[in-house]
């Protein structure tokens, strides 16, 4: 995906129970890869859309942008192999514990609001199918 700003349906995936869930992305706002100074603040709230309340959030807080944001791409050219999208790379990557995601065979929607510096706030949306393991 090119522009994950504009990107309009959810970035799917899987993860395990009982582990953190890592989300990267490539995240362009007014056509230019965001950096750290173009933005103010990263906000997120994790929804268990098979719950019996859906709209209740499961985990939300802030992120550090200096944390997860970086400056110039990482993972091009296969150099990271958890970036699987391209050979462009990637500017995003969070990682959520595996307390956001407490039931095996739930799915998950991760809502990340980016506020820039100038502009309107934009969301980012991963939906992530938490695999149940026998174990847990």
């Amino acid at each position: 995906m090119s522009d994950m700003a504009v990107v309009v349906a959810p970035i799917k995936g899987k993860a395990w129970e009982d582990g953190g869930v890592t989300v990267l992305g490539r995240v362009i706002h007014d056509g230019v890869n965001v950096t750290q100074a173009a933005l103010t603040s990263i906000a997120y709230k994790v929804f268990d859309l098979r719950s019996q309340s859906p709209e209740t959030a499961t985990s939300s807080g802030t992120l550090t942008v200096s944390s997860v944001i970086f400056n110039a791409l990482q993972g091009a050219n296969d150099s990271d192999k958890r970036w699987t999208e391209d050979l462009i790379g990637f500017n995003f990557l969070a990682t959520f514990l595996a307390t956001a995601f407490p039931t095996g065979g739930h799915l998950y929607r991760i809502e990340i609001i980016f506020t820039p510096a100038t502009g309107q706030p934009f969301p980012v949306v991963y939906e992530v199918e938490i695999v149940g393991i026998r174990s847990s």
